[in-house]
């Protein structure tokens, strides 16, 4: 939970807001509003007027309505695309007053989203946003609920008008309604086997006594079960009012329009009476506070906590950094320690949450196996309070403060993480900008501050101490003016053979650099699986110049976000940094990637790591389901082969193993780096030169073929029994390879089609989750240059698992009989055109696509031909493709019951 960026979704940990608010504030226009007043007939007509307009720096504008309504909108007009929003303020699981605990505002959240209004019904509205590609979806937090439609930037008037449609009039169809009610209940229920779920709630209960906080936003059910249908529509019409409303919008709009047009949808609706709940205060802890729970799985996650301040209080500042001092990096103070040094936990994070209507707290979140509970937790508390005698060194602090800085240049790539900032910021501070403004804040923290409230609020009688044990093993003890300056993808080939991809990308000082190699799956087989995870995690564990430690350390003084990420086809490493620490961070990984140290002792807890990584898949129901999937596909198949390894092949394997891997794997022929970003495109092509020009391809360099087997000639079925109260299904059918066009993108739109690509909806999710029979269905292509399978995953009742999977299979048939009508195939050929143009809008992401799609014979520009690609797709491809793939199928399913079997008639 540390803070790796300045997103207001964290905002609640944030400092002070109004301390010197005279002396620091950034500089606003507050606009005389005269001269927007409405005509006289647009007044008569109701339509309210802007009684208050006040401009911020980088274009952001927030405009108060005659009605209450607040409007904030930022143009941002690098993209052709936008996201508009509206948060309703007094909603959440705080603000619910007399039915408190019964999740009002999340069941509302459920409801209102794309529900019927008394315009137009719910498929109407799905098939509007559908018609643009729209993604919409919403969420609920302890005190406000979001909605937002994301959407190409033409599209934003009919958005606001679809929003504001849902803030007034949705009309609480009893069949939609009973159908989320549902819903909810049964998320309710799959919460109880969430580790993170629970572990948050009893945090939440052991911290809070008596303030609201305590509650979960998605609430309790019985307490559900007893609130009537009545109760949660006037709870509605209570607070869904204009003055109660923020709308922001951000992307390539024009701020005087959009204010224009959220104002005419608010016509004829008046300011309502000011919503009013008195929250109090929660009293001073005086004693430590312990809460244990027994669950099923093979870790313990473990919480420790200490009240703090609210969001006003200046001690914010120094809270948060002592955060990233104590476990934000590898060579963070706790990383160090219970990672590095020896691998005593799966992970450490800390956290200062600062929410502006409670006092907040910081934390310590760990997981590790049960026998290092004890370990883990003195070493915790030994660091934590070792801040309070000790002052932090001041290369130590300079660090911190500038990852704020770099955090809040690179939240600023995305349209949704803007507008998220924005809205944060202006809901808690009433400053849209307050980001800006915390990261000016931090800058004056001093090494005196934080050994200040070290002694001030880690105090062992206000210790809090959660604890989820597995069943039987509970502990007994305790920037303005950057240019959007942008050229195209350039390939340059060097004299042995690697393949160089650059291109500038001016927005924002920032350099990405993929490096992208052929190898996982490819080259592994069922006997070495776990080789590439091995490898990804010695890369950065001491290279011929630096030690383990010293790395951490030097990336994290330039801040360098690193990866060497293991994957199905390929070891990745990734680079994301400010440009000027550039050179220098290229430089480290390189060395890391070629030069590689392999001490034993670090290999020896870079396996023990891994082998408790696996030993975690028994936690998740769905994580045993997707490796029993690959236990049932062909031996020969990369599908087959978890890349993360099994128990039995990471034990049996070497360092002498790994490397040999490494050696073969490094052949530049098979290799692609990219460097994107604010940078010189020649400067970048002699930089990737300097540091890859003498790779040479090794001797004996395996072959590597995308000719795979993916055939199922036969059923296959398998089933594993689990104690979990939940069952999971995975269904998969031989599919095509990328490297087939025409069928993988008759693929996707079937994809499309049948469970909505990458976003919820189709033919499956509109039978199993109107029915309620599922939490959660979607299909997928799990493919790659080998040919792979098209997937389909839900997860259901146990009672119901027999149900869904003939559901499923029905829905299959109907493809295969080719029912698809003209509408269906036009709309998923729209969506998917829609949402590709929201995709792929970091750098980062830019330069791993086309690295990837050069890597495996595509071409660096595969991507800029989507839309034709897509365009070119026949209904009657869309049903030759379901009937020459969806034949004999792969099924794997986990559930509490001893076995599962296909009823005879679909046993083909």
């Amino acid at each position: 939970m540390t803070r790796k960026t300045l997103s207001v979704a964290n905002v609640m940990r944030r400092g002070q807001f109004f301390l010197s608010l005279g002396l620091s504030m950034i500089a606003m226009v507050s606009m005389n509003t005269a001269g927007m007043s409405q005509s006289p007939s647009e007044a008569d007509q109701g339509v309210p007027t802007v009684v208050k307009r006040q401009v911020y720096p980088q274009g952001v504008t927030v405009a108060e309505l005659s009605n209450g309504l607040t409007i904030i909108v930022q143009e941002n007009h690098t993209v052709q695309a936008a996201t508009v929003r509206c948060y309703v303020k007094y909603t959440g699981s705080i603000y619910e007053a007399e039915h408190l605990g019964a999740g009002l505002s999340h069941v509302l959240e459920h409801v209102v989203a794309g529900g019927t209004t008394t315009k137009r019904t719910e498929k109407e509205i799905a098939a509007i946003i559908d018609r643009f590609g729209g993604k919409t979806n919403a969420y609920t937090t302890t005190n406000f609920t979001c909605y937002y439609i994301d959407c190409p930037a033409r599209h934003v008037k009919e958005v606001i008008e679809l929003l504001a449609d849902a803030m007034q009039r949705v009309a609480f169809e009893p069949k939609e309604f009973e159908r989320e009610l549902k819903v909810v209940k049964q998320e309710l229920a799959d919460g109880e086997v969430s580790r993170s779920r629970v572990l948050w709630k009893l945090l939440n209960q052991t911290l809070y006594l008596v303030h609201p906080a305590r509650h979960p936003v998605i609430g309790y059910l019985d307490v559900l079960n007893h609130t009537s249908n009545e109760a949660i529509i006037q709870f509605y019409r209570a607070r869904y009012i204009p003055n109660n409303q923020v709308f922001v919008v951000v992307g390539d709009v024009q701020t005087d329009e959009v204010i224009q047009q959220i104002a005419e949808q608010y016509r004829g609706i008046p300011r309502a009476a000011e919503t009013y709940i008195a929250l109090g205060d929660e009293p001073p802890q005086v004693t430590p506070r312990r809460a244990v729970r027994e669950m099923e799985g093979d870790a313990t996650d473990i919480a420790i906590a200490w009240p703090t301040v609210k969001l006003t209080d200046p001690d914010l500042y120094p809270l948060d950094v002592l955060a990233d001092i104590l476990a934000r990096g590898e060579s963070s103070r706790l990383v160090r320690r219970l990672q590095r040094e020896k691998p005593l936990a799966l992970r450490v994070d800390a956290a200062s949450a600062t929410p502006e209507y409670v006092r907040g707290w910081f934390g310590i979140l760990a997981t590790c196996p049960p026998e290092n509970y004890e370990e883990v937790r003195r070493i915790i508390l030994e660091e934590v309070y070792r801040l309070r005698d000790e002052l932090v060194p001041e290369n130590e602090l300079a660090r911190a403060k500038k990852k704020k800085v770099s955090d809040w240049i690179f939240e600023r790539e995305s349209l949704q993480a803007t507008a998220e900032s924005l809205a944060r910021s202006y809901l808690a501070t009433g400053d849209p900008l307050f980001d800006k403004l915390y990261t000016e804040r931090i800058q004056s923290v001093t090494s005196e501050q934080l050994r200040e409230v070290a002694r001030k609020y880690f105090v062992p009688d206000r210790l809090n101490e959660v604890v989820i044990a597995p069943l039987g093993r509970a502990p007994k003890t305790a920037s303005e003016g950057l240019q959007s300056e942008e050229s195209d993808i350039r390939l340059v080939r060097l004299p042995n053979g690697l393949r160089v991809l650059v291109k500038r990308q001016a927005r924002l000082p920032i350099v990405t650099m993929q490096v992208a190699i052929l190898g996982g799956n490819l080259l592994d087989t069922p006997e070495t699986a776990g080789r590439t995870a091995l490898l990804a995690g010695m890369l950065d564990k001491g290279t011929r110049n630096y030690t383990a430690d010293q790395i951490a350390e030097l990336f994290d003084d330039l801040d360098a976000r690193v990866g060497f990420l293991p994957g199905r086809n390929t070891v990745v490493a990734s680079l994301n940094i400010l440009k000027e620490n550039f050179a220098k961070a290229g430089d480290l990984v390189t060395e890391c990637l070629l030069e590689p140290r392999f001490d034993e002792g670090e290999f020896a807890k870079v396996k023990k790591l891994v082998l408790d990584a696996i030993a975690q898949r028994s936690a998740s129901p769905q994580a045993e389901a997707q490796e029993l999937f690959a236990d049932l596909l062909p031996a020969d198949s990369p599908y087959h082969i978890l890349t993360g390894g099994k128990r039995e092949t990471v034990e049996r394997l070497s360092l002498d193993d790994i490397k040999q891997y490494h050696r073969v794997l490094l052949n530049p022929a098979n290799m692609v780096v990219a460097v994107f970003g604010d940078i010189n495109p020649d400067e970048a092509v002699d930089m990737v030169e300097k540091w890859y020009g003498k790779l040479t391809p090794p001797a004996d360099a395996p072959k590597i073929t995308f000719d795979r087997n993916n055939a199922i000639p036969n059923l296959v079925t398998g089933h594993k029994q689990v104690q979990k109260p939940t069952a999971v299904l995975l269904m998969g059918y031989p599919g095509p390879s990328i490297r087939d066009e025409a069928d993988y993108t008759a693929m996707m739109v079937l994809d499309t089609i049948m469970s909505g690509y990458d976003y919820p909806g189709g033919w499956l999710h509109e039978e199993l989750r109107g029915a309620g029979l599922v939490y959660g269905v979607h299909a997928f292509q799990s493919t790659g240059p080998a040919p792979g399978y098209f997937v389909i995953m839900a997860q259901t009742r146990p009672d119901t698992l027999a149900e869904v999977v003939q559901r499923v299979l029905k829905n299959v048939e109907k493809a295969k009989q080719g029912e698809i009508t003209d509408e269906e195939f036009e709309r998923a050929k729209e969506l998917l055109i829609s949402y590709h143009a929201q995709q792929n809008i970091t750098i980062a992401a830019q330069a791993t696509q086309a690295a990837l799609d050069e890597l495996y014979g595509l071409g660096y520009d595969y991507d800029k031909k989507f839309d034709e690609r897509i365009k070119a797709v026949t209904l009657e491809d869309v049903k030759r493709v379901a009937r020459k793939y969806f034949g004999p199928f792969v099924l794997a399913t986990v559930s509490p019951a001893p076995s599962f079997e296909l009823p005879a008639s679909q046993n083909r």
